[in-house]
């Protein structure tokens, strides 16, 4: 049945009143198919077709799943997807009222036809369960809070152990729950930790210590339940490809691979890492989906709303539909029933466009790139049928690919629904049903499913080169799980003689799976020399690591490999050296940095690794490069000495200063002292500083050469910009009385503001002095906009600072208009209770949402057309800071082209109520940093020495973990409230007109 001919007439039926029709009736809606209907809706391209192998009621909500080692399939069922009591479900709370009512599910195929025949409820009474991982019998299942282990022991396919191993996990938005364990080479699980986070704990150990969650993905020890936290931090979705590589997708970045594994850089704790993921493919708000479905009916309500205020808007946005916005279940295709082209694709699930979208993968450098497989305006599959909602795929013993359809009316999380559309729609409509289909190629004709269970170990091992993934997968964790003495001899000869390069890889994770991978075997697999062995030998140096402290043999056999010619496996010798304590390691790090320097995951892998020795490292690259001919190496030079200068000693950092004093330097602008600056950052981190450290005669003229230079370019009004301001940011090295002298006169308006802003920002640094703050705000009424931004946000960094603008303001001196949103906002959240009473007064902040007079007045407004032209200035003005649409403004906020598919008084709730919906993605944290400082914003990322915090104007900040004091969330969004003091009513209507002209979608 295609229901795209019913289209026109019911987009009529919407945009048109119904006569009669209260606001609060039911919308019209599309009505479910039955599975026979359903197979009819698919178009699927290349000869593939959709194969129906369980429906309701075998079935119901389908949204993870896992096949046991005798080709069962344990199915997560999200019965409580969005929430079961819409009452328990407010926004911005954790949702601890629900009932669990999700359930785990077993299927099993008796006659090998492919098709389940039984189905089993395995467990129920399980909250948000959205991941599952077979062991021992049993599975482990992910249900938030908690992780549980199950298992049947009495063969009646019911759970009756019952386990809950972890819990913590932040029950709060329903579409950023941990999802998606996985088993991974190293036989650990691993889990996408979304963004809800937690404090996740072992639930048998009372006194341990919880884990802080923030953006991270998580993994654990099956067998000794250790769990520690890993780089991620997406959304729904998480898969390894053949190689061990691990895949994420996050809504509107469709395939993100995880490069920089955290446990590899936390040998350096100096070392920032604004992030560890990578977009292999185009991410962002204008990616086009090819539906083929009819745009669902409370879409085209908002559609009709355009139409009443005369939007001439295309098509694709009359019907909200067709780009990217659901990205989810991100699956590499791994089985061998697939052609040659198929495998190792991405496979990812567009639920709000009824589609599978498929991207071909290709190496690049370290990582991969990633685009669309199908062209000509097509999708992979896509479905007539609004209902079909493909969250998730499973590689199945067969070789194809599983498609789970969670198969619901609707998929869209609440808090994202205006609350008048939200009461005429049933969110739970399919709840009942869901299906599961086999994405079936050309010709296929499925086997009876293997049964490994029963397999012995010498036949587990010989599976570990089968050109299925899911034989190789599930022979690896039987192997690991029975810890068989008699697989070692198998598993040594197939490291060592085997052909196969996947065949190989497992046998060495085997092995060390085993406690059976010593030294002497790791040197002889190094020196096994096969055509394509470059994948063998990253795994082989990732097991190296642990060991290289105390194995000159294979250290040296690994250093040898930083010469090797693929840049994958220097990579890996990079990150395996931060194990590595002795003067052979910074050589080897050198010659990959030189080799390297253009790579931008290769420099963070060497920087990580340098962390140990820092020193070492960085005086090779001087003399490798040569004096004063290194500016190309600057981006590794610069954190090199910052490490040397924070975590040395005096004397490394005299040494630092020695082999920056041989080149020819003289000017505060030269690279030499660019580098030697960031050595002062890392001195004063460690109370001392650039000029108090012991020198070597050249090192003191080096020094005195810059310092004269900078004295002369702070007071030459026609010295370049430029070479005055990296001169006024050389004075937080110096005592402050001679910053105090030497900036204090860049402050006047007469200088340009390239010179005022370093000036500002330098004696912000020093923030034991308390007339710093009297200093910043003597210039005011004389400073540009830019210069303004600059002081405040030092101002409001700091209490007692802060303290003096609130004094300021009630004094006259500048208005409270004068201070921006973000400002402002960061005052009446400050962790001290006088600052944030004191702007809560000076503000005259509200709290709860705009009162409903306030609402009105700004609703009557927009009865009129506003003025786009008028409505760009505003967006300049009030937007920018925070937000993007087109080529304007700063992507800290959504980029504002999605907001084409919002209606005008919805963009006047969000902007007037910017709390009534957050997405994690956008929730506020407060930082206490132990100088005294106060920073917040957005947690872009986070790794095990650094976080990268996201605000205003597009601002990173990323802030070592040793220098946190305190981190908490205030669980409200970064934009603040009170927009209404910046945004008159007809200014509002003029913004929201700005906001959906065409032009600028």
């Amino acid at each position: 049945m295609n229901r795209a001919p019913i289209l026109a007439p019911l987009a009529l039926l919407i945009a048109s009143p119904l006569p009669g029709q209260a606001d609060d009736a039911p919308l019209p809606r599309f009505e479910a198919l039955e599975p026979a209907e359903a197979l009819n809706s698919f178009r699927v391209q290349g000869g593939f077709r959709m194969e129906l192998l369980a429906a309701e009621p075998m079935v119901l909500d389908p949204v993870a799943g896992a096949f046991d080692a005798d080709g069962r399939l344990y199915v997560a069922e999200m019965a409580d997807y969005p929430h079961v009591d819409r009452a328990n479900d407010r926004p911005f709370e954790e949702n601890a009222g629900d009932p669990p009512i999700g359930r785990v599910r077993l299927l099993i195929d008796r006659d090998g036809d492919g098709v389940f025949d039984e189905s089993h409820l395995f467990a129920e009474g399980l909250s948000w369960p959205t991941g599952v991982a077979p062991w021992r019998g049993g599975v482990f299942v992910a249900a938030t809070p908690d992780v549980w282990y199950l298992e049947d022991t009495d063969g009646d396919h019911e759970a009756d152990v019952r386990e809950r191993i972890y819990t913590g996990f932040r029950k709060y938005n329903i579409q950023a729950v941990m999802n998606n364990l996985a088993w991974g080479l190293d036989h650990r699980i691993y889990g996408a930790g979304s963004s809800n986070g937690g404090q996740i704990r072992r639930v048998d150990l009372d006194d341990a210590e919880p884990v802080p969650l923030l953006r991270s993905d998580f993994r654990f020890d099956p067998r000794t339940l250790d769990f520690e936290p890993i780089s991620g931090g997406a959304r729904f979705g998480n898969t390894f490809d053949d190689r061990g590589d691990r895949f994420l997708c996050n809504i509107r970045n469709p395939a993100q691979h995880v490069v920089l594994p955290d446990r590899d850089l936390s040998t350096n704790p100096w070392l920032p890492i604004p992030t560890a993921l990578h977009d292999v493919a185009a991410a962002g708000d204008t990616i086009v989906m090819h539906r083929i479905s009819p745009p669902e009916p409370w879409r085209e309500l908002r559609a009709r709303r355009w139409v009443d205020i005369g939007k001439p808007l295309p098509q694709s946005e009359l019907v909200g539909a067709g780009y990217l916005t659901s990205s989810s279940g991100i699956t590499s295709s791994r089985g061998d029933a697939y052609p040659e082209p198929f495998r190792g694709n991405l496979f990812l699930g567009e639920v709000a466009n009824n589609l599978i979208h498929r991207m071909s993968v290709r190496p690049d450098g370290v990582t991969f790139s990633a685009e669309r497989a199908d062209e000509g305006g097509i999708e992979f599959v896509a479905s007539t049928d609004t209902w079909f909602r493909p969250v998730n795929f499973v590689n199945a013993p067969d070789g194809t690919l599983l498609v789970l359809d969670m198969y619901r009316e609707t998929i869209e999380h609440p808090w994202s629904i205006p609350d008048d559309i939200r009461d005429r729609l049933d969110l739970r409509s399919g709840d009942d049903r869901g299906r599961i289909y086999r994405l079936s190629p050309p010709g296929f004709e499925p086997g009876p499913a293997p049964r490994l269970g029963e397999s012995t170990s010498a036949e587990l091992v010989a599976l570990l080169d089968h050109p299925n993934a899911w034989h190789r997968d599930t022979a690896h964790r039987l192997i690991f799980e029975r810890q068989d003495p008699d697989a070692v001899a198998p598993l040594r000869r197939l490291l060592l003689e085997g052909e196969s390069t996947l065949g190989r890889m497992h046998a060495a994770h085997a092995l060390e799976g085993l406690g059976a991978l010593d030294a002497p075997l790791l040197l002889n697999a190094l020196a096994v020399d096969h055509p394509g062995s470059a994948p063998v030998l990253e795994h082989l140096v990732r097991l190296s690591a642990p060991r290289l402290g105390g194995h000159p043999d294979l250290n040296d056999a690994v250093l040898g490999l930083a010469d090797h010619p693929e840049i994958r496996v220097r990579f890996q010798v990079a990150l395996a050296l931060a194990r590595v304590d002795e003067p052979s390691a910074p050589e080897a790090l050198t010659r990959i940095a030189l080799r390297d320097r253009d790579d931008p995951w290769i420099r963070s892998a060497v920087l990580g690794a340098a962390g140990r020795a820092p020193i070492g490292v960085f005086l090779r690259l001087l003399g490798e490069s040569g004096p004063g001919e290194w500016s190309s190496i600057l981006d590794l030079l610069g954190p090199l000495a910052f490490a040397i200068g924070a975590g040395g000693s005096d004397e490394e950092a005299a040494d630092a200063l020695d082999g920056l004093a041989q080149g020819p330097a003289d000017s505060v602008d030269s690279p030499e002292a660019g580098v030697a600056m960031r050595l002062g950052d890392g001195l004063i981190r460690r109370g001392t500083g650039l000029f108090g450290v012991a020198v070597s005669a050249d090192a003191a003229r080096f020094l005195d050469r810059i310092l004269a230079d900078a004295r002369l370019a702070v007071d030459r009004d026609d010295a370049p910009a430029a070479l005055r301001a990296r001169a006024a940011s050389l004075f937080a090295h110096r005592p402050y009385p001679e910053a105090e002298e030497a900036l204090v006169p860049l402050l006047n308006p007469g200088q340009p503001s390239e010179v005022r802003l370093p000036a500002v920002e330098t004696l912000a640094r020093f923030g034991d002095e308390p007339g710093v703050a009297g200093l910043l705000l003597s210039g005011w009424a004389s400073q540009t906009p830019a210069v303004r931004d600059a002081i405040l946000s030092a101002l409001v960094a700091r209490p007692s600072w802060a303290g003096a603008l609130l004094d300021a303001i009630e004094a006259g001196d500048l208005s409270p208009g004068q201070v921006p949103t973000a400002r402002r906002s960061a005052l009446l959240r400050s962790r001290d209770d006088s600052v944030r009473d004191r702007a809560a007064l000076v503000f005259e902040q509200r709290s709860g949402g705009p009162p409903p007079d306030l609402m009105a007045r700004y609703l009557d407004a927009l009865k009129s057309p506003g003025d786009p032209d008028r409505g760009r200035v505003v967006f300049d003005r009030a937007c920018a800071t925070c937000h993007t649409i087109g080529d304007r403004g700063h992507a800290v906020g959504p980029n504002l082209a999605s907001v084409s598919r919002r209606t005008p008084d919805e963009l006047l709730t969000h902007i007037l109520d910017p709390n009534r919906e957050v997405s994690p993605d956008a929730i506020e944290y407060v930082v206490a940093l132990e100088d005294g400082r106060v920073s917040s914003g957005v947690i872009e990322s986070e790794s095990s020495a650094s976080l990268t915090l996201l605000r205003a104007e597009g601002e990173r900040e990323t802030i070592l973990r040793r220098d946190v004091e305190e981190l908490g969330s205030t669980g409200r969004s970064l934009m603040p409230e009170g927009l209404e003091q910046d945004i008159t009513p007809a200014e509002m209507a003029d913004l929201i007109a700005f906001l959906l002209r065409l032009q600028t979608l």
